[in-house]
């Protein structure tokens, strides 16, 4: 997708965005150079849709891990074209005889590519039974390096560290000098992330109180998969979700929908 204000590429797989470049600055998404973009293979990198649950399983690791659509092919329709915003609506249907989702079920999610990138991630429970949905759009963004980055806006929320199980605040002073896996109960605010040089970043989200935040540090990112091993240098992950206490119960019929946008503070 080309306008005036951006360039964006987005892959039927997966509906899955790999860059975003407002015209004249860096790309805000981040991916691996040891991706290969096989057929099947889920992207490290960019935007990955995770639906309908974030992680593991909650039956077990019999399933895959972040859901069903990663690798799917996504049905596409252009919006919208015009000089300066660029929109396309995508969607997946469940048929409920998918492993671990035995649910009719739809979702779509529309990108527009205008100043900043915006995703609209939604859901409809199309079957007679309700279903627990929990999601995230797991935007890999590029920084410069860990200690460099600073985060504003979500100091004091509690958080669930993934990897000890345990609950805290989040403080004042952030430093991603370790393998980070938390999630952020917060209410949905305005996340910002900064580096000295570069201009400030900003995450919105709509329908979302809970923010993932996420760096495998050195020993994981040996373990990944299409990942180098000193690659957790140049990333880190700020995904909007609906994941922990924020996942949602969808009733038949009922809807919900998920919204990051990603820009930069210039263009807010």
């Amino acid at each position: 997708m080309v306008n005036e204000c951006a360039v964006a590429t987005l892959y039927l797989q997966g509906a899955h965005m790999t860059s975003f470049r407002p015209h004249g600055q860096d790309d805000l998404l981040w991916v691996s150079n040891a991706e290969t973009y096989q057929p099947g293979q889920a992207i490290r990198g960019g935007i990955p849709v995770c639906w309908p649950w974030f992680g593991p399983h909650p039956d077990g690791a019999a399933y895959p891990s972040h859901g069903l659509v990663r690798t799917a092919l996504w049905d596409c329709e252009v919006v919208r074209d015009d000089a300066r915003i660029s929109q396309l609506r995508l969607w997946h249907d469940t048929a409920g005889t998918e492993p671990g989702f035995a649910h009719r079920a739809r979702v779509e999610l529309v990108v527009t590519v205008a100043a900043s990138l915006t995703l609209r991630l939604i859901t409809t429970n199309l079957g007679d039974s309700p279903f627990t949905l929990s999601q995230a759009l797991h935007s890999y963004l590029p920084i410069t390096s860990p200690a460099s980055v600073r985060l504003t806006g979500l100091t004091g929320y509690p958080y669930l560290d993934k990897l000890t199980g345990t609950r805290q605040s989040w403080p004042e002073r952030f430093a991603v000098d370790q393998e980070i896996d938390r999630i952020v109960l917060d209410e949905g605010q305005p996340v910002m992330l900064d580096e000295p040089g570069k201009v400030r970043r900003f995450i919105r989200r709509e329908g979302s109180r809970s923010l993932v935040v996420w760096n495998p540090w050195i020993a994981k990112s040996q373990t990944l998969s299409n990942f180098n091993d000193d690659d957790y240098r140049s990333m880190l992950c700020l995904e909007a979700a609906n994941a922990a206490d924020d996942s949602r119960q969808l009733q038949p019929g009922e809807q919900h929908e998920l919204i990051t946008e990603l820009g930069l503070a210039n263009n807010a």
